[in-house]
């Protein structure tokens, strides 16, 4: 945008939002217009839905011209007859994706912890065992020729229980052991991707390797070692949810360091810690944040958390949601172009950013509750329907930075 549209587009707000308005739609104006440059190179630069493909509608993916797609399936909810590979909402949703043109990354998440009911990681040649590859030949069936990578894991620590962590009598890790088993099984049916090459496996789900102790431990050493060594492996994912910019750069070298011959995809990724540490902020706590209180007759000392629970049980404006995360320091609306150049330097060649909340939001069972303890993935997503509104429900409205730059890539990439 030239300076001289900036500035009409500037005195048009004037009466709009008077002398206070003025001066936040000056900072979102021009987050908007120059949006920092990133160079296009061999990084595809994609949508992460997580388990939720049903949210990735034509209208999500045609606005944020997203051409890679990225989730993942929990094993048990299909094994145990809870979810169908026929009728599934998010496998048809997926599909769907797939048949418009984009490309399917896929990863399985064994969810043996948490809510998930997989439990240990299978015996060779177990009755489970066999459960386990049928449950993956019926997900591959039902995806036929839709997928351009299937990631074998989703997050090899955090998903697996510490039982199968541990090295057994022969020194080998249970679950390492049994994803190697699954990319023989697959590898000998020889599936085919989207472009009718050999379907390309992923390992790795690994989380946190900024940390020496997570670089350093049995899981990530022999992971690695598997990803280096399996041809049957094309190259490594794993995630990056990280406390600020340089923990992610250094992750992101560890990992280049640590194959250095295969490309490395990153499913996940965000800055999400570093939000949470400023939940319990006053969001008047600077001269922008002052500013927008008084201008949105917002009570003074309100916590950032507060303001974010409110916006949850009645969604704001866009511009309004636009304008507290500009007022906000802590905020750093340019994280995706900053970190794209670290992740072509690094090896990336894939990488899957948050996509969007529930784009039917009155569908929802309820609304969130935010708290100064929440983890707010909210504030990751290129879209924030739920949180803002745009007048008319014309389009789903767009978070403030992240979008600006993710779209900018996505024209450079064309």
């Amino acid at each position: 945008m030239s300076r001289k549209a900036l500035h009409s587009r500037l005195s048009s707000k004037v009466t709009e939002f008077g002398n206070y308005g003025l001066y936040l739609t000056a900072i979102c104006l021009c987050s908007w217009s120059c949006v920092a440059q990133v160079p296009a190179g061999s990084l595809a630069l994609g949508g992460n839905i997580n388990e939720r493909f049903q949210w990735a509608t034509p209208e999500v993916l045609d606005q944020t011209h997203t051409t890679w797609l990225r989730g993942f399936v929990p094993a048990s909810e299909f094994m145990s007859g809870r979810r169908s590979y026929e009728t599934d909402p998010g496998l048809q949703a997926l599909n769907r994706a797939a048949a418009s043109g984009r490309k399917i990354v896929l990863s399985i998440k064994w969810d043996s912890t948490g809510k998930g009911g997989f439990g240990r990681m299978p015996e060779e040649g177990s009755p489970k065992e066999q459960e386990a590859f049928a449950f993956v030949d019926h997900l591959l069936d039902a995806t036929k020729g839709r997928l351009s990578a299937l990631v074998l894991v989703n997050e090899l620590t955090i998903d697996t229980l510490p039982e199968d962590l541990m090295p057994d009598a022969d020194g080998r890790l249970p679950v390492i052991a049994f994803l190697r088993r699954l990319a023989a099984h697959i590898d000998a049916v020889h599936r085919n991707a989207a472009d009718g090459t050999q379907l390309p496996l992923y390992a790795g789900g690994m989380t946190r390797l900024d940390l020496p102790k997570t670089q350093q431990s049995l899981p990530t050493r022999l992971m690695i070692r598997w990803v280096n060594e399996d041809p049957k492996i094309a190259g490594a994912d794993f995630h990056m949810h990280q406390p600020d910019m340089r923990s992610t750069e250094t992750a992101l070298q560890f990992m280049h360091r640590a194959i250095p011959k295969k490309p490395l995809m990153v499913t996940e990724m965000s800055l999400v810690f570093k939000w949470k540490q400023h939940l319990g902020d006053r969001i008047d706590n600077s001269e922008a944040g002052r500013a927008f209180v008084q201008q949105h007759s917002i009570l003074p000392g309100t916590l950032v958390a507060e303001f974010l629970n409110n916006c949850f049980q009645r969604p704001v404006p866009e511009e309004e949601w636009q304008q507290f995360l500009a007022s906000q320091q802590w905020f750093e609306p340019h994280y995706l172009a900053d970190l794209i150049p670290m992740l072509q330097t690094n090896g990336a060649r894939i990488a899957t950013y948050a996509l969007t909340w529930n784009p039917h939001p009155d569908q929802a069972a309820g609304r969130a509750v935010v708290s100064v303890g929440t983890v707010p993935w909210f504030l990751n997503q290129l879209l924030v329907p739920g949180m803002a509104d745009v007048p008319g429900a014309i389009r789903l409205p767009e978070n403030y930075g992240f979008f600006a730059d993710y779209m900018e890539y996505q024209h450079q990439q064309r």
